[in-house]
């Protein structure tokens, strides 16, 4: 079993607050405002540093309060998992995280996927959304890739200096030299893994269309874009690009304009499918990846999705939930008490019902 116990104390609206989970679907329902996205947070922060709300952790605390911590117990391939955060105005984050009370780095612990209102525009959304998702996959796959992703982000900003500072065009050459042959690497393994991770996603797309669910996904595709012009060289490509890229003073072409595209019927999903259609899409790209990664490497993951019923008719919320249902990973949802909740809620028998 994966997580077990939560335990809040001075974190956003919670003072002293305890949850319980099962190694199943955790679903907490409540109304707004009343802290089911404060739960994620507070979990995300804990398993990663970071929060998806705020850029300082330190606002996570209780408004007339001096500091917060959060704790959780569970259990990760039979080792007891301990885990415990504090943070103050005065002092920086502090973070513990043991297994079978030995120290763990929080890279060995969980995968961590989390759907909030901002990932519902992956499809449609800035590609910064889309390339966040892919690199935490790559990243998470391939850790060496991460490493080449840091290095060619450090010449990156180098070029991108000397662009704001006006430097010289033989100056800039230089920093352009040298990011074109990081950025072909990093390309190529960009493209590698985009391939896999598009057979993967439209095998398992295949699959839910074929049992007679979400139809309106027949004939999904997807398009690779690695950056700059498909027919260049990345060299090429900054050397015509360098006067627009001295206006702009920052680097625009390269590996890190990365995107990809999902297609129906050779036109773009965002103008094909309803909002809805376009919610259980990325859902389903999420449970996708959720597989993908259980194929690849030997890691626990936990899913979260936020608001799981905004923007579904009870068909959808419905088809949806029975996915979610197949799932052999922990899963935690958020969901608004509602009628179209609780109708969908009677299809669902083996998950933890927690009501705020």
């Amino acid at each position: 079993m994966p997580l077990q116990r939560l335990h809040l104390k001075n974190f956003r609206l919670f003072q002293d607050k305890i949850f319980t989970f099962s190694d199943g679907i955790n679903l907490i329902l409540g109304e707004n405002g009343s802290g089911k996205t404060t739960v994620l947070e507070s979990l995300n922060v804990l398993l990663t540093g970071n929060s998806f709300r705020a850029k300082e952790t330190k606002e996570c605390i209780h408004s007339d309060k001096e500091f917060y911590n959060v704790s959780a117990k569970g259990i990760i391939k039979g080792k007891n998992l301990s885990l415990f955060i504090e943070n103050s105005h005065n002092k920086r984050l502090f973070s513990k995280r043991m297994l079978d009370e030995l120290p763990v780095k929080k890279e060995e612990l969980y995968f961590l996927q989390v759907v909030l209102a901002k990932n519902l525009k992956m499809i449609d959304g800035e590609p910064d959304i889309r390339r966040e998702f892919f690199n935490d996959l790559m990243f998470h796959v391939k850790p060496e890739i991460k490493q080449l992703n840091n290095a060619y982000q450090k010449v990156l900003k180098q070029r991108n200096r000397s662009l704001k500072n006006k430097l010289s065009s033989s100056e800039v050459a230089l920093w352009s030299k040298e990011l074109a042959v990081l950025g072909l690497k990093l390309s190529l393994e960009q493209y590698n893994f985009f391939k896999v991770f598009k057979e993967h996603t439209l095998e398992s797309m295949e699959k839910n269309i074929a049992n007679g669910s979400f139809d309106y996904l027949d004939k999904l595709s997807l398009t690779f874009s690695k950056g700059w012009e498909r027919s260049k060289k990345l060299e090429e490509s900054l050397l015509e690009s360098l006067d627009r890229d001295m206006a702009l003073g920052y680097t625009s072409k390269g590996p890190h304009r990365m995107d990809f595209t999902f297609t129906v019927e050779n036109k773009k999903a965002s103008s094909n499918l309803s909002r809805g259609q376009i919610k259980i899409l990325i859902l389903l790209v999420f449970l996708s990846s959720k597989s993908l990664l259980e194929d690849l490497v030997d890691t626990e993951i936990l899913l979260m999705i936020d608001d799981l019923g905004s923007e579904l008719d009870l068909n959808n919320l419905t088809s949806i939930v029975m996915k979610i249902l197949e799932s052999e990973n922990q899963v935690i949802l958020t969901g608004i008490e509602g009628e179209e909740m609780h109708k969908s809620l009677k299809k669902m028998t083996n998950f933890t019902q927690i009501n705020i």
